[in-house]
């Protein structure tokens, strides 16, 4: 008997469906107007808020003591973010990442402290060499074949981007009225990090960088009348910039699979305290000139 004709035959696979410029732009501007969060991001992060008010809370003892003891209050944050960072990210070099963040979290500060004229940060370049060095150090010496290698180097690039920025509170802490603008803004960042604990609430999740803005321009506000200075309204608008800044780079992080363990969430509270600094130090010189 011959074969009956199908319209299904064993060598034809799935129609491949093209999708028009308009049914694409369409999906962009529904995902805009509905925007779909990944659910990680939707879920509290208490550890990272804590971690947050305590390390501001011990950097703030520390720029009201001396700058070597921020130097070092700053370096043991680089600590914390290099203890987290790779797995955070999740590099394929855990131990090497880690090596060469925490080397130059370390430097990078001990280069900005020792350094007792201007420009303070002079020899921090100095301490970024040291840190490319080893990352590109263990990655010659590696003998696993070296899997995903460009994003090994890029997550620890970013973690030496991270930690070299932090040093910007560095300068604040040399002058009175700018050591005061560094106060400000880590307790800026404190007041604002239980704004956090809003994203497990689907009313509150919206509202949760404006809330952190309000939280940190009224810290900030408090801090500067106690301290004396600065006036109310810079001192508001350092405390609305740092607490945004800082919000931000929880919230990015936020979304990464490793951001459940506790490693990844006070590698986030770290990163939320050493970024902020270059904004502190680009208002201080507004501020203070």
């Amino acid at each position: 008997m011959d074969d009956q004709p199908s319209d299904v035959t064993p060598d034809s696979g799935p129609v491949e469906v093209h999708e028009t410029r308009a049914a694409r732009r369409a999906r962009r501007e529904a995902v805009l107007r509905e925007p779909v969060l990944p659910a990680l991001a939707t879920v509290r992060r208490p550890v990272a808020v804590v971690a947050t008010i305590v390390l501001a809370a011990l950097l703030v003892l520390a720029v009201l003591a001396d700058p070597v003891l921020l130097a070092a209050g700053l370096a043991w944050a680089g600590i914390v973010l290099a203890w987290g960072w790779p797995t955070l990210h999740g590099s394929s070099s855990r131990f090497g990442s880690s090596l060469a963040i925490g080397v130059t979290g370390v430097l990078a500060p001990a280069a900005g402290a020792v350094t007792s004229d201007e420009p303070y940060l002079r020899l921090v370049p100095l301490a970024v060499v040291v840190g490319l060095a080893v990352m590109f150090g263990h990655q010659i010496v590696r003998r696993d074949g070296r899997p995903r290698l460009t994003d090994s180097i890029g997550i620890t690039s970013l973690g030496l981007a991270v930690v070299t920025i932090g040093t910007t509170w560095l300068p604040l802490s040399r002058t009175p009225r700018a050591t005061e603008v560094a106060v400000v803004g880590f307790v800026a960042i404190a007041a604002s990090a239980p704004a956090d604990l809003a994203a497990a609430a689907e009313k509150a999740r919206p509202w949760m960088m404006p809330l952190a803005m309000l939280l940190g321009g009224a810290g900030a506000v408090v801090a500067a009348a106690v301290l004396g200075a600065p006036d109310a309204a810079p001192a508001a608008l350092i405390g609305f910039v740092c607490a945004a800044v800082a919000h931000a780079v929880r919230r990015v992080l936020s979304v990464l699979p490793a951001i459940t363990a506790v490693r990844g969430q006070l590698s986030s509270a770290a990163a939320s305290l050493l970024v902020p600094g270059v904004a502190a130090y680009g208002l201080a010189l507004a501020v203070v000139g």
